[in-house]
Parts: C-alpha cells; structure tokens; sequence
C-alpha cells in the first residue's frame, strides 16, 4: 500500500552576465541585456521511499552529459539517477548551454548553472513536507499553433508568410492539452505546480536578450495568484512542429506575457475539479535507444526535394552554417551511425506518467503516446534527459521543410519518431482499445 507522500520545491536564479553567448539562433550572438531572469524549478516527490524528481531549466536545451551531473548530484539525496527527469524549456533567449551553427556552448556559465541546480536539489529534498497531489487537464489552442504549412506545389514550407495565397492548409495538429500537477501542503496551501503543454518559446524580443519567455510568464502570473513562494516547474510537450505565430491568421499578435497569462488563467480554472490525493505510489522506469543516423546523401538527406535553411537572412550565411553542419555530421557518422536516446517515464499514482523524450518531437508523435497508453493522464515531455533534435513524423520528411533539412539538429533517420514512441509505450503499457493513426502521423 502506498504511505503518505512528501514534496519538496525549491528554485534558483541561473541568469547570466551580459556577455555570454545567447542560444536559440544558428547565428553568433552576445547577450547585451537581461529582460527578465532564468531559473531552474526542481520538484522532489517521496512516498513509500521512492524519490523522484523533476528539474526545469529556462535553457534552449541541456546535454547528456550535464544530465547525468545532475542526476549524480541527484543521487547523493536519496533520488536514483533513473529517478530524474531533467528537462530544457527550450526558451531560445537562454545563455549558450550547447552549441548549435555558430553559437558555442559557455563552459563557465555551464559550470555556474550545474551548480545551482545542485543547490535547487538539496534545498528541495531539506523541505520534504507531508503533501497532496492532483492532477487534471484541459484544452487550449488559442496560443500555439502548427509553423508547418503545405503549399500548392506539395511542399511544406516552415514559418510561411502569414496568409500567403500558396498555403494549401497546416500540415498537422497541434497538441492542445494543458497538464497540471498540483501540490498542496497539509493546511492546504499551493506549494506549486508542474504543467506540461507543447509550444515553441521564442517570442520576438529587442536586442539581444536573456528571457524564459512564455514559461517564465506563467511562473510568475502563478506567483501573483499563490504566492511568491509558488513553484512551478514548466515542461515544454512535443512542441516539434508547434510555435507561438499563426501562419493562417496575418492579424494574430504574439505577446509571451499574454501567453503565459492565458495558461495560468487554465491552471487556476482546472482547481476546483481536481481531487487531491496523500497517499500515491511513485515509479520510474528508463530505456536507452540507438537511433540510425540520416543517410546524408539520400532521399531525405542533401538529395531531399524541399529543403529549407533558416537561421539567417544572408543567403551566403546560411549556406556556409549548413554546410558546416553536415560537415560535422559525416565526422559523426564516422565514429557512429546512431544517437543515443534515453526514454524516461515517472509515474504518479495508478493513472497519470510524465513521458521524457529528448527531442523536439513533433505533436502527432507525442499524441500517439497519449492515445495508445493504457494511463489516462500521460505527459510528454520535450527536450527531456538530452537532446538529439528534430524528430519529425515520417510523412514530414516527404515534404520537406525545416525540421527535416538534413544539420546536426536535423540528423536522424525517418524511423526514429516510431522508434521513439514504441519505447515510451513499452515502459507505459498500451491500451489495446486506442487508436494508432494520429492526423497523419505514423
């Protein structure tokens, strides 16, 4: 029988000088100003002497390596490796933790954010605390949509001008839920939230600028209405194909602040119909995928029909950064012809599982996951425990695009999506009931 669950919060300030690289741009850019502060949120659950936990970094994504120095820190508190899911925002205005076209990664800034998440940790696991736990979804889609478009000539164009008249239609689907997972002290206080939802966070923003756009919007939209004490941790969902503007609505204004203000007004409202538990069993369970590399010069490689560089607006640029990239690609394949891929889930409970997949996954994968689980409430989470970029669905890479536009962040073989999806069912358990086919999806 599951005993009585403790929780734990903490969050750290991980904000850098102006100085450093910024990531989220294939482009070199140095931060000139911090618009508002990155953070690192952790949360610690313990029941039955299981710890798991969940840490949210306000980066554009996080490599293996500092995952795993994470998880051994992690480790000397009682929280097994396989125990943590350690997970990017994915906000594009964070400091240069990897490297990615001309950006380089900032080993200093790197070793200054691994260890105040150490900190987060110990401080989260000293405030173990008698709890109760909740979790509901709903439907939101008035703030993310598909950056896909298909165009009259078959192709898929990514970031169309807006209303174009060579838009056929939005290649896919969105993801449209809102997860929550709330928890409560004993006298019935919000200690904090996780909330899952899928959505690309790089608002447009002036100069060259630090910012956890949306997700750091909503942290503190929940502060004002909880507490300053109020936790959220944010993981972003498959937010592959999913972004902030609407390519079928030229009038549809983007703006991070409204954005994490509509989420937070969802997650109030999910409140009063969510039944909170003290006593839940928690799980954890991991596998580690070899992923094929693309053929380079295949079909779906620098033979592919509707290739699409971005990341500059000087043609000559983008050419030489591409080029750069498939460079290091072959280097890659030399050594290996595969990407290792962790797939995590952490179970709450009889019912509810935050699925990690270390990715930019695209929606009609994550919702294949959602469908075919035999757990009612299951969460994907992107850039989780990694990252190996893109992985779009099968039908994608027939159509092109950017996602698919063989670099180092578009480097797997078309099979990887499935692959990725059949292990995260196989650590969930299918529902035999569900549908398979996702809106296209494989």
């Amino acid at each position: 029988m599951p005993m009585a669950l403790r929780a734990g919060f903490a969050e750290v300030d991980i904000t850098p000088e102006p100085g450093v690289e910024r990531a989220g741009s294939l482009r070199r850019r140095i931060v000139e100003a911090i618009l508002d502060p990155v953070f690192a949120q952790v949360l610690v659950l313990e029941s039955n002497g299981t710890r798991i936990g969940f840490v949210s970094l306000d980066l554009l994504s996080i490599r293996w390596s500092q995952v795993d120095q994470i998880r051994t820190a992690a480790g000397s508190l009682g929280i097994p490796k396989t125990n943590l899911m350690v997970a990017a925002t994915h906000t594009h205005s964070a400091p240069a933790a990897v490297s990615a076209g001309d950006t380089k990664r900032d080993q200093r800034y790197i070793e200054f954010m691994l260890e105040r998440v150490a900190k987060a940790l110990r401080e989260a696991t000293s405030s173990l605390a008698p709890a109760r736990i909740a979790a509901a979804s709903c439907t939101e889609g008035r703030v993310s949509f598909i950056r896909r478009c298909i165009m009259k000539d078959g192709s898929v164009q990514t970031h169309p001008p807006a209303m174009s008249p060579e838009i056929r239609c939005a290649e896919g689907v969105i993801d449209p839920e809102l997860g929550v997972l709330c928890v409560k002290n004993a006298e019935d206080d919000v200690l904090g939230f996780v909330v899952n939802f899928a959505c690309h966070p790089n608002h447009p923003l002036r100069g060259e600028c630090i910012s956890a756009d949306y997700p750091g919007q909503l942290s503190l939209a929940l502060k004002r209405a909880f507490g300053d004490r109020c936790v959220t941790v944010f993981l972003n969902g498959a937010f592959g194909n999913a972004h902030y503007r609407n390519p079928l609505d030229a009038e549809y204004v983007p703006d991070m602040t409204r954005m994490g203000n509509v989420l937070a007004d969802d997650v109030r409202g999910l409140l009063p119909q969510m039944e909170f538990a003290d006593s839940v069993s928690l799980e954890a369970k991991t596998t580690t995928l070899k992923l094929p590399l693309r053929d380079i010069d295949g079909p779906y490689g620098l033979s592919a029909k509707h290739p699409q560089m971005l990341g500059s607006s000087d043609e000559s640029e983008k050419k030489r950064i591409y080029e750069n990239a498939v460079r290091k690609l072959r280097e890659k394949k030399k050594e290996k012809d595969y990407a290792l891929a962790e797939v995590q889930a952490l179970t709450i409970g009889r019912d509810t599982a935050f699925v990690g997949i270390p990715a930019e996954y695209f929606a009609e994968l994550g919702l294949r996951i959602k469908m075919q689980s035999q757990l009612t409430c299951t969460y994907v989470v992107g850039a989780a425990n990694g990252m190996v970029g893109y992985v779009p669905t099968r039908h994608a890479f027939e159509r092109g695009g950017y996602e698919t536009t063989v670099s180092m962040w578009s480097k797997l073989a078309p099979e990887a999506g499935d692959m990725l999806a059949e292990a995260a069912l196989d650590l969930l358990g299918r529902n035999p009931r569900r549908t398979r086919r996702i809106a296209g999806g494989e």
